[in-house]
């Protein structure tokens, strides 16, 4: 099963709150609401795997400021390249504060971001970005690596110096985000594990789950879906990243998406699932 070819909404918010969420790629997400615009995870340049591989990496700025030309806050998951690449530019270019862990600060500070826009957290940090709350609660990344390993692991240091490699743009610690207006919740967990206890949130409206790499963690979806309760559930973080958004959408090796349907109605067929097409909206 591909994604493009499923969708049901049963169970999903019914109205709608003045909220549209919109799907930038990867784990990234677009939030806005009463003048506010939101970002999570944005990345958009997808460096195509030679590049990768070659040496260096650079956003492209000509699609940020075409396609992201305002944010206010930037909220960062993690530290890999497919979550934090961009965002420099985003937040030089609009002004926008940049949350996130220790090692995204330093990213953010060898970027030439001045202090009073880079936030650093440790996990359970709470910020009003407009109308939202923003929670960061502490998670962990898929260790789907050899070895069962998380794949760059440790922080990006206070010495580096842009442009990085792919490789160094290390993990650093990692976070759950939830994203809360009025009644309404949204959670974002851009990598398929979790710590089971830290989560606080439940009865959440919309989970944007990401799926890769979920088979290294073990029971991933029943143990997420048991915490959350979540009412609809929005899978991304399994399109191939390396390949444009022009073309035509590929996922990540052993997404499996079809055994992803079957887990999530498995657990609770109550639980809605809707996908989207990268750049693709969704109004709450």
């Amino acid at each position: 099963m591909h994604p493009d070819d499923f969708m049901t909404a049963a169970g999903g918010p019914a109205t709608s709150r003045g909220i549209q969420i919109r799907w930038l790629g990867t784990a990234g997400f677009e939030l806005r609401a009463e003048g506010t615009t939101l970002l999570i995870d944005p990345y958009l340049t997808r460096v195509g795997l030679g590049a990768y591989l070659r040496g260096p990496i650079r956003p492209d700025t000509e699609r940020l400021a075409r396609e992201l030309p305002r944010a206010d806050a930037i909220v960062v998951g993690h530290s890999h390249f497919d979550h934090v690449m961009d965002v420099p530019d985003i937040a030089l270019r609009t002004g926008a504060r940049v949350i996130g862990s220790r090692s995204t600060a330093n990213l953010m500070a060898a970027a030439g971001l001045p202090p009073e826009q880079i936030v650093t957290c440790e996990g359970g940090e709470v910020f009003d970005v407009g109308p939202f709350k923003v929670t960061l609660t502490p998670s962990e990344h898929s260790r789907f690596a050899l070895g069962g390993r998380v794949p760059y692991a440790g922080d990006i240091p206070c010495s580096c110096e842009l442009p990085l490699r792919g490789s160094g743009y290390k993990c650093g610690q990692v976070f759950a985000i939830a994203v809360e207006l009025d009644d309404l919740c949204v959670y974002h967990m851009g990598s398929a594990n979790l710590i089971d206890d830290a989560i606080v949130h439940k009865g959440v409206d919309v989970f944007l789950m990401g799926i890769s790499g979920r088979h290294a963690t073990e029971r991933y979806i029943p143990r997420v879906l048991r915490r959350l309760e979540p009412r609809l559930v929005l899978p991304m973080h399994y399109d191939n990243f390396f390949r444009a958004a022009e073309r035509p959408m590929t996922l990540l090796p052993l997404t499996r998406f079809g055994r992803f349907v079957d887990d999530v109605t498995g657990f609770d067929r109550d639980i809605g699932i809707r996908t989207l097409a990268i750049g693709g909206s969704l109004a709450l």
